[in-house]
């Protein structure tokens, strides 16, 4: 449940910063608003909440159900926080699984890539040895014709 609005009893910021201070408090509203001079907040009062207006008529039998009540609701919005980060944790770890096997195929791939190329490359530098043509040796490997010219370069 979201508070809608900040209870000045129970909201120990709020006591904090007007508490003792209470032209603090009439300042900010004042200038929150968009008021004549004539309308402007000169004092405030604090008035009970509903929830202290309809707790004060409670019998000791249903202050002690209210009370259980509440406790119970605690306990459970610590249960379900305790799932969400447990979640949050299960679905961390299978989402960085996933990235690494991802990874990790892209990985291989790129090696064998690599791979072939370097074995390539050999190949060719041994064609170029024996005598064959750029040309030849381009068509033999694969190998662009580009990188068959420079190998015979170097």
């Amino acid at each position: 449940m979201v508070m809608k609005y900040l209870d000045p009893k129970a909201d120990l910021t709020f006591k904090k910063i007007f508490g003792n201070h209470p032209d603090r408090l009439k300042k900010l509203l004042n200038s929150l608003q968009s008021l004549n001079e004539d309308e402007l907040i000169q004092q405030q009062q604090y008035l009970p909440t509903t929830e202290e207006l309809e707790i004060s008529g409670f019998t000791d039998a249903e202050l002690r159900a209210y009370d259980k009540f509440w406790d119970s609701v605690s306990v459970e919005r610590t249960l379900l926080d305790d799932r969400y980060q447990k979640g949050m944790e299960e679905g961390m770890e299978k989402g960085m699984e996933k990235g690494m096997e991802k990874g990790m195929e892209k990985g291989m791939e790129k090696g064998r890539a690599e791979g072939k190329h370097e074995a390539n490359t050999e190949t060719a530098q041994r064609l170029l040895a024996m005598g064959l043509s750029a040309e030849q040796v381009s068509k033999a490997t694969q190998l662009p014709l580009e990188i068959i010219k420079n190998l015979s370069n170097t």
